[in-house]
C-alpha cells in the first residue's frame, strides 16, 4: 500500500510488476542461459535437501538403529545445531572464507558423504560425533550454497532467482517427503545411504555439465 503512495508523492512512476508465471519464465531463461548460476541455483536446492532427508529419516533411525528414545534425539539435534553455528562462526572470518571459494560443490559432496557415515554408525557415542560433523558440513555447505549464489548472478535477477530457487527447493522437499512412501519397507540406515549416493552423484554430475557447459561457450 505504501509504495504508491510514496511513488506520487515523489512523482515516481511506480514500476510495472511481473505475475508469478512471467518473473519465473524470466528466472528459468536466465538460468539456462547461465550455466554457473542454474548450478548454483540447483546447489542451494540439494543442500537444503540434504537437512531435509536428515530431519525426515532421524526420528526413525534413533529408535530403529541406535535403540533410542526422544532424549537421544534431542540430544543429537542439539549438538548438530551448536557445532553447525560454531562452524558457521568460524567460516564467518574472511580468511577461512576465501580459501573456500569455490569449493561448495566439494562442501556438499562431503555432506552428501556424512549422510552414508552416520548410517553405519554401530553406537550411540559414534553416532552423536558423526550427527555433530554432519551438523557442521550441512550448515556451512548450505552458507556457501547461498553465498555462492549470489555471487554469480546479476544484481537485476537475484530476486526472481532467488524465488526460482525456492520453488525448486520445494520441489527437491517433495520428492524427498515421497521416499518413505516409494519404499515403504527400507530401514532409515538404507535409506540415508541412498539418499547420500544420490547427493554425491547429482553434485558430481551437476560439476561436470557446469565445466562442459563453459568450456562450450569459451570456445
Amino acid at each position: 500500500m505504501l509504495k504508491p503512495i510514496t511513488a506520487q508523492a515523489r512523482d515516481v512512476r511506480s514500476s510495472r510488476r511481473l505475475s508469478l508465471l512471467s518473473a519465473s519464465r524470466q528466472a528459468l531463461s536466465y538460468l539456462l542461459a547461465s550455466p554457473q548460476a542454474l548450478s548454483a541455483a540447483v546447489t542451494v536446492g540439494l543442500a537444503f535437501a540434504v537437512i531435509q532427508i536428515t530431519n525426515l529419516l532421524l526420528p526413525g533411525f534413533v529408535i530403529r538403529s541406535l535403540d533410542g528414545d526422544s532424549g537421544l534425539f534431542g540430544l543429537l539435534e542439539m549438538a548438530a545445531a551448536i557445532t553447525g553455528m560454531v562452524a558457521l562462526a568460524v567460516v564467518g572470518f574472511p580468511s577461512i572464507a576465501k580459501r573456500l571459494q569455490g569449493l561448495t560443490p566439494a562442501i556438499l559432496a562431503i555432506a552428501g558423504v556424512s549422510l552414508f557415515l552416520f548410517s553405519l554408525a554401530p553406537n550411540r557415542a559414534i553416532a552423536i560425533v558423526l550427527y555433530c560433523v554432519a551438523g557442521m558440513l550441512w550448515k556451512v555447505s548450505r552458507a556457501a550454497a547461498n553465498g555462492h549464489l549470489l555471487t554469480v548472478v546479476d544484481a537485476g535477477m537475484i530476486g526472481r532467482v532467488q524465488a526460482f530457487t525456492a520453488l525448486l527447493t520445494g520441489g527437491f522437499g517433495l520428492a524427498i517427503y515421497l521416499i518413505p512412501t516409494i519404499a515403504p519397507g527400507a530401514s532409515e540406515a538404507t535409506l540415508y545411504m541412498a539418499c547420500g549416493a544420490a547427493i554425491v552423484a547429482c553434485v558430481g554430475g551437476l560439476s561436470l555439465w557446469t565445466a562442459g557447459q563453459e568450456r562450450s561457450r569459451k570456445s
